[in-house]
């Protein structure tokens, strides 16, 4: 049953006013308290924890296939202790009280957010990797525990199991956002509210499985279907059927199960709007690469490499400590294009002047290689290339509609 604009339209603003609502507060908050409280005393510490021979060599020994690999050890560690601490702590309390009081719904957000969004910033990092490399792990772990934070924790964070093998990787990827990506956005303009209102409902649909699902159907990707099929049975029935069995409360799974989904609909549909939120048109009609999708360098928030986004679709076996070199071997094309290259800001913050259609503070971030444009120029050039379309909204749910976008990525077998 095909669903109207209007609805689509309702649908994204509801669930804006619920992120609003429920979790502007704890991520705002835990962000702010860390840049402006805590960033001068935290940064120093972890360096010198995440640096510690003990743990490394541990990581070495017992989880990493790779030893370049024990980078992620010490924030994967923290982040899985302190979900699983939280989420023990709000599972005890409802089955011994009977229900959960607003401090602690609010607490376990703060600590589902972590300090500077370090918790909700890494438990989506690993994913991303681990659906990215399946030998990241050593064998024995890929056995038994098998895709930490995109399998097992992952469901705390809105995450449906096999999510990132299979629709991230395989769609989102091989499309690089083109036409058919379940993120699409170039039938949007990035700089226009009510159209983001629309792309938080298609984003809803990737957050569930639906686009990824019919995707992988309609285009004979058998294989990727059963596997995210699994991953949506786990979500959306064995893991509330357990919860509720357990807790006896629908208000607990909502809270705390189904929160974080509706959370992170919104928020990757605004980081997403800052990925890839650029578009310039070569004269053959195809997009430019390095216009759309955006580098940041010299962030303040990176999680091991995915403020670079660029080296992330291009290049994406360049390891996180070369992306530097790596980026400086493209200068030259950079200066050409003019590259989606930012610096000194984090991506939330691109996303958000990007939205509100900020265009001189971007272009006082903007990186400018070419070294031939004025702040006014590159303001000016940021905004058409926000409000760039390849087609019309309507034109491409036509072609979603018409089975056309799906025709074009038929797999005869896998």
């Amino acid at each position: 049953m095909a669903v109207s604009r209007g609805v689509k339209y309702l649908v994204g603003v509801l669930l804006s006013i619920n992120f609003v609502a429920y979790w502007a507060v704890p991520v705002a908050g835990m962000g702010m308290i860390y840049k402006y409280a805590l960033s001068a005393l935290g940064r120093p510490l972890f360096a010198l924890l995440d640096d510690a021979p003990l743990l490394r060599k541990f990581a070495a020994k017992y989880v990493y296939q790779k030893d370049q690999y024990n980078d992620f050890f010490f924030m994967s560690l923290v982040t899985a202790i302190s979900i699983g601490a939280a989420f023990c702590t709000v599972l005890r309390w409802q089955i011994v009280h009977g229900s959960l009081p607003w401090w602690l719904i609010f607490s376990y957000y703060c600590a589902w957010v972590g300090l500077g969004g370090r918790a909700m910033g890494t438990a989506y990092t690993m994913a991303h990797k681990e659906g990215h490399n399946v030998q990241i792990y050593q064998k024995w772990w890929r056995r038994t525990i098998g895709n930490l934070f995109e399998n097992r924790l992952g469901v705390l964070y809105g995450n449906v199991p096999f999510n990132f093998q299979t629709s991230h990787v395989h769609i989102h990827h091989k499309l690089d956002g083109g036409v058919g990506d379940t993120f699409y956005q170039w039938d949007l303009d990035r700089s226009s509210l009510s159209d983001f209102m629309l792309y938080v409902y298609r984003v809803l649909l990737h957050m569930t499985g639906v686009s990824s699902l019919r995707f992988f159907e309609k285009t004979g990707r058998r294989g990727m279907f059963e596997k995210l099929r699994a991953g949506c049975m786990q979500y959306f029935v064995y893991v509330p059927a357990a919860l509720l069995l357990a807790t006896k409360s629908a208000s607990f799974v909502f809270f705390i199960y189904v929160q974080p989904l509706i959370c992170m609909t919104f928020f990757l549909a605004l980081l997403n709007f800052g990925f890839h939120g650029f578009l310039e048109l070569a004269p053959d009609g195809t997009n430019i690469t390095v216009v759309n999708s955006t580098c940041i360098i010299n962030g303040d928030d990176d999680s091991f490499g995915e403020d670079d986004h660029y080296m992330h679709h291009y290049a994406t076996t360049v390891y996180h400590r070369d992306l530097s070199e790596a980026h400086k071997a493209r200068i030259a094309e950079f200066a050409q294009h003019k590259a989606s290259v930012f610096e000194k800001l984090s991506i939330l913050e691109l996303s958000i002047f990007l939205l509100a259609g900020d265009f001189k503070k971007l272009a006082e971030h903007f990186v400018d290689y070419s070294g031939t444009m004025s702040k006014p120029e590159i303001a000016e050039m940021l905004q058409r290339r926000a409000r760039c379309k390849e087609m019309s909204y309507d034109e491409y749910e036509a072609m979603l509609a018409s089975g056309e976008v799906y025709k074009r990525h038929m797999l005869k077998s896998e």
